[in-house]
């Protein structure tokens, strides 16, 4: 009715007397407004009906799709996800303006699908590289067919059976060691302790070494850290930038922002270009005295027509595994340790299975790591299943990680929640992390 009411309005207005240009410009975008909301009742301006979809798909708004209903609940964008499967079951489908349609799934099958089956068949497209490029460039995150093909190829030479070995027996301990002298300050000074930032810093220090051969030395140096800082803004910016359609808006307009993310970026490509240009100045004597790492596989790396990686393109590899492993390893361990605190009858049985196997001085090796502490893979496999980080094939760097770290900490202390503290919940992320700082009391075991 108010549609026949107002185009009647129109047609009087036409009828009664000659119109400006101008006036029929105006009445010329009315019309094409209205004809819009016509075509697009209830999905985003240029999407494409799908009435295959249609007892799946999330009624939206006229031209805007679903865009209020992300803006209303981006404090809970977890919880409204939970609600909309719980409805529509194991899919459902949103439309965004410039995003277009998204089809979100939730089950192990159609995650198969995707990430493996049909995989050359998803994939990232323009709009995703777009809105990440000025940060992580053309690395593994953004890139898609042969690119990607070529980054987990050549990252997965570093990744084996020698290296891990070296790592058990090395590096993990060694970040092991640092966070157990943080924990110590805080024990002897009564302190509470967050486990959240500290598992940030250990993991930035292990995947520092691992990529670059970087010392950040986040563990063992207090105050603010450089990267440490940079790095975690710019994280930030990565998740709200594949949330909101309007980033390339809201980055200009709010004030500082355009700077901020310049300066951070900087600081990235600064420490990433500085190992690049020491790497590549370096004699064969020092190259034998340091444990090989993945900027030696890339930087060494000949492709068929003969050229090499540029300056470039290892700093995108630089920061592209830098995001992929440093956040999601350290999220887990945040929550595998919260779930422990909260069930204590689990911490007792794996305190038990620990004390069993490293008793009378056993060392740390991988094989112990990975055959002979089937509880403790038990429960940082379940905290994955209750709060999983971005998917990512192939985890055993991750779970050595966390596995030798947790072995550290609960040889050496009692952990218990400071009481009184907030319930955690989880922060809308790709990675999960706590919304929250994960305080804990720490007193040595008896």
């Amino acid at each position: 009715m108010t549609l026949i009411g107002l185009r009647r309005f129109i047609e009087r207005q036409l009828h009664n007397r000659k119109r400006s240009f101008f006036e029929y410009v105006i009445l010329a975008t009315i019309g094409l407004f209205l004809g819009a909301i016509i075509k697009y009742p209830n999905r985003a301006f240029l999407t494409r009906a799908r009435p295959d979809l249609k007892d799946k798909a999330v009624k939206g708004f006229p031209l805007l799709g679903n865009m209020p209903q992300m803006l209303k609940n981006s404090d809970d964008s977890l919880g409204h996800l939970h609600t909309a499967f719980k409805h529509f079951g194991d899919f459902f489908s949103l439309t965004i303006p410039l995003f277009g349609r998204v089809i979100l799934v939730n089950t192990p099958e159609h995650f198969e699908h995707v990430l493996k089956t049909n995989f050359n068949n998803y994939i990232k497209g323009s709009i995703f590289s777009d809105q990440l490029k000025d940060i992580l460039g053309r690395g593994i995150f953004v890139s898609d067919q042969e690119d990607w093909r070529f980054h987990r190829k050549t990252a997965a030479n570093i990744f084996t059976t020698k290296l891990y070995r070296q790592l058990v027996s090395g590096a993990f301990q060694d970040t092991g060691l640092d966070l157990c002298s943080v924990l110590d300050r805080h024990r002897l000074l009564h302190r509470p302790v967050d486990l959240q930032e500290q598992f940030l810093k250990l993991t930035l220090d292990a995947f520092g070494k691992l990529t670059f051969g970087l010392e950040f030395n986040a563990l063992t140096c207090e105050g603010p850290n450089e990267f440490g800082d940079a790095f975690d803004y710019l994280t930030a910016n990565v998740d709200s930038r594949t949330s909101n359609p309007f980033w390339f808006l809201t980055d200009r307009v709010i004030p500082g922002k355009k700077r901020k993310l310049r300066e951070a970026i900087g600081v990235l490509d600064r420490f990433g270009y500085m190992a690049v240009e020491k790497r590549r100045a370096e004699t064969e004597e020092e190259r034998e005295k340091r444990p090989r790492d993945l900027l030696d596989h890339f930087i060494h790396h000949v492709a068929e027509d003969g050229t090499k990686l540029t300056d470039v393109e290892l700093r995108d590899v630089f920061v592209n595994f830098m995001i992929a492993g440093r956040d999601t390893t350290a999220q887990t361990l945040t929550w595998q340790f919260y779930l422990l605190m909260t069930h204590p009858r689990v911490m007792k049985n794996l305190v038990r299975e620990i004390d069993t196997v490293f008793q009378d001085g056993h060392s740390y090796t991988y094989e112990t790591m990975m055959h002979e502490l089937p509880y403790l893979k038990a429960v940082f496999h379940e905290t994955l299943r209750l709060y999983p980080p971005v998917p990512k094939n192939g985890q055993t760097f991750a779970t050595l990680e966390a596995l030798v770290t947790s072995c550290m900490l609960l040889q050496r202390y009692d952990l218990k929640l400071v009481p009184g503290q907030v319930p955690a919940t989880p922060k809308p992320s790709v990675t999960i992390p706590m919304t929250n700082p994960l305080l804990t009391i720490v007193t040595a075991r008896q």
